[in-house]
């Protein structure tokens, strides 16, 4: 769709919206997260640095890993899934 059509396109929707109260409060928080900055993440940078290290961690060998197959195993042992 061309930019004019697709403006004309939403011009005349925008009109429809307008009209319909629950329509207007809902273009409203649409807007709000266009417009909205992007926040600190909650999650905290060291819980991402424990993850960071844990993952070299990991990819180095460090760490003794299970496969999926010995967690289940351990699981169904421990709780009788």
């Amino acid at each position: 769709m061309e930019t004019k059509e697709l403006r004309r396109k939403l011009i005349k929707d925008f009109g429809k919206f307008i009209e319909d109260d629950s329509k207007l409060e809902i273009l409203e928080s649409i807007f709000d997260a266009i417009n909205h900055d992007e926040k600190k993440s909650i999650v905290s940078d060291s819980h991402y640095d424990i993850v960071a290290e844990e993952r070299e961690k990991y990819l180095s060998n460090e760490k003794e890993v299970s496969s999926w197959e010995e967690a289940e195993q351990r699981l169904n042992a421990k709780y009788g899934f």
